[in-house]
């Protein structure tokens, strides 16, 4: 987006808002290119979901960020350990007694939900 574009948009928040956004876009700015890369790609994957899977996935990330900060930092490392692992391994890795002992019902369920939106061919 042009910057003289940005600057009407963000011009017409609430200050809160605004900067909050301009916070996150100087955090976007310094990622390294590849991270860009990434969230470029993960976006784009979003945008190509029905809307009933984007709502899912927005109603799932605020119960995600509902978490305390600490349950999320953990459940956040799960959800790169299933990210990486085969679409048929991810449902028995929900259901191992492992994961049952480091997570709660509420977590599992975030996790279960989560894995339902990723990619089942890989």
């Amino acid at each position: 987006m042009p910057p003289n574009e940005r600057k009407r948009l963000l011009d017409q928040l609430p200050p809160e808002r605004r900067q909050r956004l301009e916070e996150q876009l100087e955090r976007y700015r310094n990622l390294p290119p590849e991270e860009r890369e990434k969230l470029r790609e993960q976006l784009e994957r979003f945008r190509n979901l029905p809307p009933e899977q984007q709502q899912a996935a927005r109603d799932l990330f605020r119960r995600f960020l509902a978490l305390p900060e600490d349950r999320r930092r953990v459940v956040r490392e799960e959800f790169n350990h299933l990210r990486n692992l085969p679409p048929e391994e991810r449902a028995a890795r929900l259901e191992s007694e492992q994961v049952r002992s480091l997570y709660d019902e509420k977590e599992r369920q975030i996790l279960r939900e989560y894995i339902q939106l990723l990619p089942q061919e890989e």
